[in-house]
């Protein structure tokens, strides 16, 4: 009986070995979506209707700090779509704050207001009516800001047809790094903190066709130095005839608005704006600390 029991168990082993073998199945390669190539303007641009090239943008200061692309539409050369999405994701709380900035913002204007976007759960729009229109949507925890750059050039059934097109687009939305740096920006740091209240943790520097400017953020604030021009500077100038502007001891020659917007002419007759957003962190004595601070980068 021993005997037969080896026996018994040694001719089940090839059995089991050959079951083993024959039911093997081969798993399945997992799949990945593509990576996001280019800026949301060069990867939306092909989805929309039209012929539209792609080139800078109008300077603009957000909150949170954001890349920005802008599209031309080559039938009607004025008509022309800035797209900026935001460097970090915001925080639901942080998405309300801004929404609140925006509705100040525009508070005062004529039949303008801030209403739903009617893009996705927190997306908010300017009312057309007095302006061009905005609109913000919420994709990944970024912003996306789409904006009308000329008045009459575009409308808001318009950006969110195009929102919609970028929150359906494969893959992810493009990486970006927070801190975008130069060293000509570094001694205006400490001032642009102290403006926004704390510690910075986005940054936008850059240096275009020899115009230096400089840029610091949180999540719901921004502070910026940047180019202006000298009919910018000429009509805060005389603005202090009215009453709503002041000379300030900064570069050759500075100005600033009551609202705490400052501009100001340098030795070799470059000309440089102070501002930031919301307009609560436009104190007019943190501005021009940092208009100082920063005006010996520019010569």
């Amino acid at each position: 009986m021993r005997g037969r029991a080896v026996i018994a168990t040694i001719l089940l082993i090839p059995l089991v070995g050959c079951s083993a073998t024959t039911t093997k199945q081969t798993e399945p390669t997992p799949t990945t979506a593509p990576a996001a190539v280019g800026n949301l303007c060069e990867r939306v641009q092909p989805k929309l209707t039209g012929t539209w090239t792609i080139g800078p943008p109008e300077p603009r200061v957000y909150a949170p700090l954001s890349d920005a692309c802008l599209l031309t539409d080559t039938a009607q050369k004025a008509h022309q779509i800035q797209i900026a999405l935001s460097a970090t994701p915001v925080t639901d709380a942080q998405s309300a704050a801004l929404r609140q900035s925006d509705a100040a913002s525009v508070a005062g204007w004529y039949a303008a207001k801030v209403i739903d976007g009617g893009v996705g759960p927190g997306s908010w729009a300017l009312n057309p009516a007095a302006a061009a229109p905005w609109l913000v949507v919420r994709s990944g925890g970024r912003l996306i800001r789409l904006r009308v750059v000329n008045d009459g050039a575009g409308t808001l059934d318009e950006l969110r047809s195009i929102a919609r097109t970028i929150t359906e687009l494969p893959g992810e939305l493009p990486s970006a790094s927070a801190m975008v740096t130069r060293p000509e920006c570094s001694r205006g740091t400490a001032a642009a903190e102290r403006m926004l209240g704390s510690r910075t943790v986005l940054r936008r520097d850059a240096l275009v066709d020899g115009h230096l400017t400089c840029r610091w953020g949180t999540a719901t604030r921004s502070a910026a130095v940047r180019p202006s021009s000298v009919l910018d500077f000429n009509q805060i100038k005389d603005g202090a005839s009215a009453g709503w502007a002041r000379r300030v001891n900064v570069g050759a020659e500075g100005w600033q608005q009551s609202n705490g917007i400052l501009l100001f002419r340098t030795k070799n007759g470059a000309y440089l704006e102070v501002t930031g957003t919301p307009g609560s962190v436009l104190r007019t004595a943190s501005v021009l600390a940092l208009a100082q601070a920063i005006a010996p980068a520019y010569r």
